[in-house]
Parts: structure tokens; C-alpha cells; sequence
């Protein structure tokens, strides 16, 4: 077992010892101010340019986060989650945003560890939330969501 995958399936905390449930409850002040757990609730197999310390997964983990029910509910719970905090949230419609970044680092950890269906199914929420506001949007970051 591995630090990410006992955090996605909820039996231990991150690297501040924070729980995801108790992430999933913080406020969404929270969700907009703390810069280092998305890392952890969207892990990746590349180096965070924004958080030097974040996670980093590899084979086996994940595959085993593929085949762990707990972990793949978990990550459907952290997309919901952060959906409703982008609902909230209106900033992230501007054309430069550090959401943006986040968007493209659920999108990517979804295709990774849940599939094609669930990565098109965030990126086009998204463009459907952002609807005539996504020509404000920066086209770089829309390339980086494209390619996502």
C-alpha cells in the first residue's frame, strides 16, 4: 500500500495528516486558499509544478488504484466536490486563474485512474458552466484542457 492510495481510501491522512473526508467538508474558502491537497485528491504520475512536495504515482499504484472501489469512489466524490466549489466559486471564469491549473490536473488524474468517460465528463461540465465566458478564458489553458 502506498501513502496515496491508504489517503484515497480514507485510512490514512496526507502529508499534513488531513483526512479526505475532512477535506470534502472544509468550506469553500478552504477549497480556494489551501494549495496543497488537490494534489492529493487528483494524484498524477508527474511532478507538481506548483507544490514541489506533492505526490507522484507510479506502477503498481496505479493500478491499484484503478481496481480499489474505494479509491475510484473517492475520486468520483473529490470531482463532485470540487463541482460544487466551482459553482460557488466565480473567479475561476476569469481568463487567468490558478483553477484553471487545478481543472487541467482533474481532468488528467480522471483519465488516468478512472477512465476516458469520466475525464470528458468533467472537461465538458466545465465548458458547459463556463458557456459564452469560456471565450475570456486564456488559450493556452484551453490547449492545456484540450489536451488534457
Amino acid at each position: 500500500m502506498t501513502d496515496v492510495l491508504n489517503f484515497l481510501e480514507q485510512t490514512s491522512g496526507d502529508h499534513r495528516k488531513r483526512m479526505i473526508t475532512d477535506i470534502w467538508a472544509w468550506h469553500d474558502d478552504e477549497w480556494e486558499n489551501e494549495h496543497d491537497f488537490i494534489q492529493w485528491l487528483f494524484p498524477l504520475n508527474e511532478k507538481s509544478m506548483s507544490v514541489p512536495n506533492a505526490p507522484v504515482i507510479r506502477e503498481p499504484e496505479v493500478s491499484w488504484i484503478k481496481d480499489s472501489k474505494v479509491a475510484q469512489d473517492s475520486l468520483r466524490r473529490s470531482t463532485e466536490r470540487y463541482k460544487e466549489f466551482l459553482t460557488q466559486e466565480k473567479d475561476w471564469k476569469l481568463p487567468n486563474n490558478h483553477n484553471h491549473l487545478r481543472i487541467t490536473r482533474v481532468i488528467k488524474s480522471l483519465r488516468m485512474l478512472c477512465g476516458d468517460e469520466e475525464a470528458n465528463a468533467f472537461k465538458y461540465w466545465v465548458a458547459g458552466q463556463l458557456g459564452d465566458k469560456i471565450d475570456l478564458i486564456n488559450t493556452k489553458t484551453k490547449q492545456f484542457w484540450r489536451l488534457a
